[in-house]
């Protein structure tokens, strides 16, 4: 194979994209140290193989560990055997922690996207689809570390009950998502809430939030929640798509997915707002 050759210990300056696909052998293992060579590399996507792991202990190299990566954007697409991304190895954490972007589709046996080991400090944008294995997306202690987050997008992942897990030991404190503009979730048909523990969670930035197609959500969060600038929730009732608001948000959440039918929308431009009142039929 190619980093078996010669060319597996000649350092690579000129790539900043790479894309890895079709490896299918059962005895593949992800060519982490074979990826060193690429110097500057910068933007990577894995797509249509067999790997079980990805940054995992088994796919690291003894040679030029001082050249790990240092990678802004990962795409991981149709890696349907996938079960786990990254471990506790202090290079596949170093080579993950500058992502900017990570975006992972269609690995359906995947329980987690987001891996407690690793510290996403510079993460900005994060995306998951059509991964039915998905359970949650990240643990309550992995949250704290995405304090630049400004995007979550989550789409058709039929398993997914909460999107932060519970933690049932320490389940009191606050988590806050500092810089979190953007939040979709779409089409999660067994979603409950966002967040099912006692945390307190502050959201002083979220200004769009989508609640697309999640028809069993009960509420947002059990705990205290702050988000000051939140003024409507997207929501989808088979063919209607309206912009509502019932005051705050868990109250909007549960008052929309209980069957309540007098829903308040706002429709909001850069310059001015217009407030609708309107009523849906459930």
């Amino acid at each position: 194979m190619l980093w078996n050759s010669q060319f597996n210990h000649r350092p690579i300056y000129t790539v900043k994209d790479l894309r890895l696909r079709c490896f299918h052998n059962e005895s593949d293992i992800f060519p982490y140290s074979f990826l060193q060579r690429f110097i500057n590399l910068e933007n990577l996507t894995v797509t249509c193989s067999s790997f079980t792991k990805i940054f995992s202990s088994g796919s690291v190299g003894t040679r030029h560990s001082d050249t790990t990566m240092k990678l802004k954007s990962l795409v991981l697409i149709e890696l349907h055997k996938l079960e786990f991304i990254c471990g506790d190895h202090s290079e596949m954490q170093f080579s993950l922690q500058n992502l900017e972007l990570f975006e992972v589709f269609k690995c359906s046996r995947l329980r987690h996207i987001v891996p407690s080991s690793v510290l996403f400090e510079n993460l900005v944008h994060l995306r998951g689809a059509f991964c039915n294995g998905l359970k949650n997306i990240l643990s309550s202690l992995t949250a704290t570390n995405l304090p630049n987050l400004e995007t979550l997008s989550i789409d058709h992942c039929e398993a997914i009950e909460e999107i932060v897990a519970s933690d049932k030991e320490n389940d009191a404190g606050e988590l806050g998502f500092l810089k979190l503009k953007y939040l979709r979730l779409y089409n999660l048909p067994h979603l409950r809430s966002f967040y099912k523990g006692r945390y307190n969670l502050k959201f002083p930035l979220l200004t769009k939030l989508f609640v697309v197609n999640c028809n069993m959500m009960e509420t947002f969060s059990n705990g205290v929640l702050n988000a000051p600038k939140l003024r409507a929730v997207r929501v989808s009732f088979t063919s209607q798509d309206q912009w509502c608001w019932n005051g705050d948000l868990n109250t909007t959440i549960n008052k929309l997915f209980s069957g309540t039918v007098m829903c308040t929308t706002l429709i909001i431009s850069s310059h001015n707002s217009t407030l609708i009142v309107c009523i849906l039929s459930h």
